[in-house]
């Protein structure tokens, strides 16, 4: 199976919802595309410094695969679309369709063979505890980052599965993109809690006064 491939700034985690305003010609495309398919999927994956033009597609090697929710056809061909994330998928260019634009000229669309990346699963308890460690640190992050009554609703839409509790973590940290793929690329779902945990430490202590500002 292959899937179509939509290279953002942005980086999926299983559980997240995305809403994508759809303009570019090949990728008005891939949405029609995945319409035509079932189930109705594509691919976010991040993109490297370059685009996706070049012959070498400087595309990172891991992505999310997007189930279609919702999708809006606007009177000029553009659409407004709500995805949800899936699993993590591998991400090697397999085939390419040149889709024409407006001007005659053409732009690719690229494909990737479906390949998914199960997130290796640890010890229940290891898990548990990597979980606390780091739900405890992202509420001392909501507190100092995010406006009065964060921890409430944090701890109001914290769901059971620690998978999604992670990922709960990993799409509200403010962080570059950069370090969000790091986190979408972790091994296993103790290596994430940890990975997310070390970056909201150096996020907090950053904030703190160094001595020569006491």
């Amino acid at each position: 199976m292959l899937l179509p491939l939509f290279p953002l700034d942005v980086v999926a985690f299983p559980g997240m919802t995305v809403p994508l305003h759809v303009f570019e010609a090949r990728y008005r495309r891939l949405v029609r595309w995945a319409l035509e398919q079932e189930p109705q999927r594509f691919v976010i994956v991040l993109g490297r410094p370059g685009g996706v033009d070049a012959d070498e597609v400087p595309l990172h090697s891991v992505g999310t695969v997007m189930d279609l929710v919702r999708v809006e056809e606007r009177d000029d061909g553009t659409f407004e679309v709500i995805a949800h994330a899936q699993e993590r998928v591998a991400v090697e260019i397999g085939e390419r369709e040149d889709v024409p634009e407006p001007d005659g000229s053409t732009r690719p669309l690229y494909f990737t063979p479906y390949a998914p990346l199960p997130l290796a699963r640890d010890d229940p308890n290891e898990e548990r505890i990597a979980a606390w460690d780091a739900l405890e640190a992202f509420r001392r992050y909501a507190a100092a980052e995010f406006a009065a009554g964060a921890q409430g609703q944090i701890d109001a839409n914290l769901p059971e599965d620690p998978l999604y509790q992670a990922s709960l973590v990993c799409a509200n940290l403010r962080v570059p993109v950069a370090s969000r793929q790091v986190l979408l690329e972790a091994p296993s779902l103790v290596a994430r809690f940890r990975l997310a945990q070390k970056l909201i430490d150096e996020r907090l202590a950053a904030q703190q006064p160094g001595e020569d500002d006491t």
